[in-house]
């Protein structure tokens, strides 16, 4: 009975463990589910070469909030023109439907605004955080700021989220790509009307950790009780174990940072070491790793094998020795460093993406108000 009991304990003890907090929301798993492919509309066919099905995406979440207690679901208006949300909605309420609840604990739903070229007021942050709220079919728990580059300063846009969360329909509020300067102005700005920032989604691995910006950002975050919400964990495919040569010429990071093949032979080599003796895929351990820098890992997930993949990563940590020499062989490829012109492109690039988002939505509205007209006029004609 001694044993038992102590295996109980160890395990609430580790249930205990990884228990994170974004704000005042609580979270039982430090792991985020990101939808960036979860969209439904041609464009997304061709950029994710195929869309999930209704099917998949509903399997997903219910394995990952029934199962692995996964609380956590990120997504943003300008993921399939907002029919990422959309999905996020109808895969929740089917899996919460009446006599199907298997949970007791929340599951937390974050979106995005993106400040695009066409946005200059107060009006359009309140409007596509309504819209966002439409379609997701609930409040938005936290709502990130998607980039900190507009001609407007970040101090406007954080004002008007505290504006949103004092309405209620933002639990928390979240910045994302943002480097220690703006995080502090962020938080400044937040502070002087009684709110906080709760987080910084920012690309958080191996391939950028000893770059200085953003260990400067890492320690800023901490000092100012942001939590990290890392995406690219894995480096686009970089720090797994598939990788190939013709695999990594199409990688957009290794283009973007100018990274070579031979860079990684170290630091691979660490991760794949470690791998072994933990018993655990690369993928697993580089998830692992940003968990022990207290950072929350964002995933993007398109199947069930690659969520249950992802939740291997959970219940256990790497041993303090094993974390340091991970850190030692880490790159220094930051991307908070790149020109600002740069980003600006990118979002450039993006708020055309928008626009051609919305032009499908015309399309699509105007097709089935035809085909509506079409059925009713048929029948009256015959």
């Amino acid at each position: 009975w001694l044993k038992h009991w102590l295996l109980v304990l160890r395990s609430h003890c580790l249930a205990m463990a990884e228990m994170s907090k974004i704000g005042e929301i609580e979270l039982l798993k430090p792991l985020a589910v990101g939808t960036m492919a979860w969209g439904r509309t041609w464009l997304d066919e061709k950029l994710n070469r195929g869309n999930l099905s209704d099917e998949t995406c509903a399997a997903i979440y219910k394995e990952l909030t029934e199962v692995h207690q996964i609380q956590l679901f990120d997504t943003a208006e300008g993921y399939g023109g907002g029919t990422s949300e959309e999905r996020l909605r109808d895969v929740a309420k089917v899996a919460n439907a009446p006599g199907d609840e298997k949970r007791n604990y929340p599951v937390v739903f974050a979106s995005k605004f993106l400040p695009t070229i066409a946005r200059w007021s107060r009006s359009s942050f309140h409007n596509a955080l309504r819209r966002s709220c439409e379609r997701l079919g609930s409040t938005c728990d936290i709502y990130f700021l998607h980039t900190p580059i507009h001609p407007l300063p970040l101090e406007f846009w954080i004002s008007c989220a505290c504006e949103a969360a004092k309405a209620g329909l933002i639990k928390e509020i979240g910045i994302s790509n943002c480097n220690a300067s703006q995080v502090r102005r962020a938080q400044a700005e937040a502070l002087k009307h009684g709110r906080r920032i709760a987080a910084n989604q920012v690309m958080f691995n191996l391939l950028c950790f000893n770059s200085p910006e953003l260990q400067e950002m890492w320690k800023t975050c901490q000092e100012l009780d942001v939590k990290i919400v890392a995406f690219g964990t894995v480096g686009q495919g970089m720090l797994t174990d598939n990788l190939t040569n013709e695999k990594f010429a199409k990688i957009r990071l290794a283009k973007m940072t100018g990274l070579k093949m031979d860079e990684l032979r170290d630091l691979r080599g660490s991760i794949q070491q470690l791998a072994e003796k933990y018993g655990k895929s690369m993928a697993q351990i580089c998830v692992n790793w940003a968990i022990c820098h207290n950072a929350i890992p964002l995933v993007g997930i398109r199947s069930l094998d690659q969520a249950r993949d992802a939740v291997g990563a959970l219940g256990w940590k790497l041993e303090q020795e094993d974390l340091e020499e991970l850190d030692r062989h880490a790159l220094r490829r930051g991307t908070l460093s790149k020109p600002r012109w740069k980003r600006a492109a990118f979002v450039m690039f993006i708020s055309t993406l928008v626009c051609c988002y919305q032009l499908n939505h015309c399309i699509d509205w105007c097709k089935s108000k035809w085909r509506s007209f079409c059925s009713f006029w048929r029948p009256h004609r015959d």
